[in-house]
């Protein structure tokens, strides 16, 4: 019975942690809506790019549509080696919206190293360091080609810098929920780690952040050496933004109002969702965080107690009993903490669908933690082994 004895110990650290992490999100709840100032703030909006000619349309689309005075902003599209029209449809954006400054960038295979770095820069790494160097604005921002932007997303940008003396501003990322249960497990885990990063920003440990929405100075990018050291891992542009500015002591800080989210699709096959996983764990292990790895060994655990239990029902009740209680108990504190993440963006939240993605979430993360420990992984036609 020692084995149960320690998934219940477990259980209460995991539930502890929550209540703690989801705690520290009242002052966000609290905060008064934002109130936009008038437009001031130069920004320079980096968007890398590589065969993303299907989920372009809706992206320029989005840009179009956004209320910012055309003065104030510049896109810098970087393409990396596309092999699909990704460049001819820029093209023609490019040609359509001439009252908006755009800029397209071609990155070519062979990486440039970075000034000062030991190494050479990864794809991703190299098309985003390459159009800041490009950049004629203070303020970066950058995101991904297969986003949607909201109308007010600069304005809220320029609310939040006008109204403090930020150095980097994280925003959030919803993944829309489709029919499909692929899609409705993404947005809950999506929603998960929205919930984890604000609460670790709340309690002063910023620690994740996505490069989908995130806001910085430039000159704060350059002082702060963010590659330096992490040049040969394929992702991590934003958590490792984030440590580099936080190791400098810069002003961190996240942006939690609806206005400033956006928005991508979910992934549409297990087999992209696992490559995707596998890359994001890559970045994780890497990241110099005691508190990142800690809370990423608890969930691991606590999975890991929930599978146990099911097989071990089978010898000894007394773990069916655990595998009931620790379910229904960690369902309603994990529910009741991602709601008070959607009622910040405004989403909608669906008791029964969280209860299926539940009854599925302790297999997938395990399959995804385990396998993520060995081999290579396949990113946009390429294979990375870190």
């Amino acid at each position: 019975m020692t084995w149960l004895f320690g998934f219940y110990l477990i259980l209460a650290i995991y539930l502890a942690y929550i209540l703690w992490m989801t705690l520290g999100l009242t002052r966000f709840l609290k905060q008064k809506p934002l109130q936009f100032k008038t437009p001031k703030t130069k920004f320079s909006i980096v968007i890398p790019m590589r065969d993303e000619a299907e989920n372009l349309p809706a992206l320029f689309r989005s840009i179009s549509e956004l209320s910012y005075p055309t003065s104030l902003f510049e896109i810098i599209l970087v393409d990396d080696d596309s092999r699909d029209d990704s460049w001819k449809l820029a093209r023609a954006f490019q040609a359509h919206y001439r009252e908006i400054k755009i800029y397209l960038v071609s990155v070519l295979p062979d990486r440039i190293t970075q000034a000062g770095s030991e190494g050479k820069l990864t794809p991703k790494k190299n098309a985003i360091h390459k159009a800041i160097s490009l950049s004629s604005y203070p303020y970066i921002l950058t995101t991904d080609a297969d986003v949607l932007l909201p109308a007010y997303w600069l304005e809220s940008y320029d609310s939040r810098l006008q109204q403090t003396d930020t150095d980097l501003v994280a925003g959030g990322v919803v993944v829309a929920k489709s029919t499909s249960f692929l899609s409705r497990y993404q947005h809950f885990d999506m929603l998960s780690l929205q919930a984890f990063g604000l609460g670790s920003f709340a309690r002063r440990q910023p620690v994740i952040c996505n490069g989908a929405n995130l806001c910085y100075k430039k000159q704060a990018y350059v002082d702060a050496e963010v590659n330096r050291g992490k040049e040969h891992i394929a992702s991590g542009d934003d958590v490792f933004t984030l440590q580099s500015f936080r190791e400098k002591g810069f002003v961190i800080d996240y942006m939690s109002n609806p206005e400033s989210v956006v928005w991508t699709k979910a992934l549409e096959s297990f087999g992209e969702l696992w490559q995707q996983r596998r890359r994001w764990a890559r970045k994780t292990t890497s990241v110099d965080s005691w508190y990142m790895k800690a809370v990423g060994i608890l969930v691991t655990l606590m999975q890991l107690a929930l599978v146990m239990s099911l097989i071990l029902g089978f010898w000894h009740q007394a773990y069916f009993g655990f595998l009931v209680n620790a379910f229904v108990l960690k369902f309603i504190l994990d529910g009741w903490s991602l709601s008070r993440m959607a009622k910040l963006q405004t989403l909608g939240f669906c008791w029964m669908d969280f209860l299926k993605v539940s009854l599925v979430y302790p297999f997938f993360t395990l399959f995804f933690s385990l396998t993520s420990l060995y081999g290579k992984f396949d990113w946009k036609g390429r294979r990375f082994s870190k």
